[in-house]
């Protein structure tokens, strides 16, 4: 073999051995892209469930509170306006942390969608309306713009819920 194609080989042997590590540089990306995502995935339900707590620790005032107005946040106690503030605060720093992980491409559309629907679900219950518009800058304006042009979705909300009896009874009082 003359030295012109031993050079010649050598670098043939040179690209694929190129070409080689790519392929495997892609693949670990790739994985850890995937691991990356299902970290990200296992903490938003670790962290709901911290939310969760925050929930039932008190669910009365949760309850007034997203169904209430105004007026039932003002007529609260002050510890129960604390108590309604911070879980309305946590709940919706845990979705502005998810929208933005969506908007950088950290948490996949279809991910994204189904928590989307809860948090428009909460984010158009009149108390958390008047909520709002008391805290709305203690966020992002990339999240405040979602939320406040977004639609209510087409779901059952919390507040229809507590009101709803089995087998489709209306609670007492109701006409409709």
């Amino acid at each position: 073999m003359s030295l012109e194609q031993a050079s010649f080989l050598s670098q043939i042997i040179s690209a694929i051995a190129v070409v080689a590590s790519l392929i495997f540089v892609g693949m670990q990306v790739r994985h850890n892209t995937q691991v990356a995502r299902a970290q990200i995935r296992e903490s938003i339900m670790g962290d709901w469930s911290s939310v969760g707590q925050v929930i039932t620790s008190n669910p009365r005032v949760f309850a007034a509170g997203i169904a209430g107005t105004s007026d039932t946040y003002y007529a609260f106690s002050n510890e129960d306006k604390f108590t309604f503030n911070t879980q309305a605060f946590i709940i919706y720093k845990h979705y502005e942390t998810m929208f933005l992980q969506h908007a950088a491409g950290f948490l996949e559309d279809e991910i994204w969608s189904a928590w989307q629907l809860h948090c428009l679900m909460y984010f158009h219950q009149p108390g958390i309306q008047a909520w709002w518009r008391e805290r709305r800058m203690t966020y992002s304006p990339k999240f405040r713009r979602f939320l406040e042009t977004s639609k209510a979705p087409d779901m059952v909300s919390q507040v229809e819920m507590f009101a709803r009896r089995p087998h489709g009874e209306a609670p007492p009082g109701d006409n409709v």
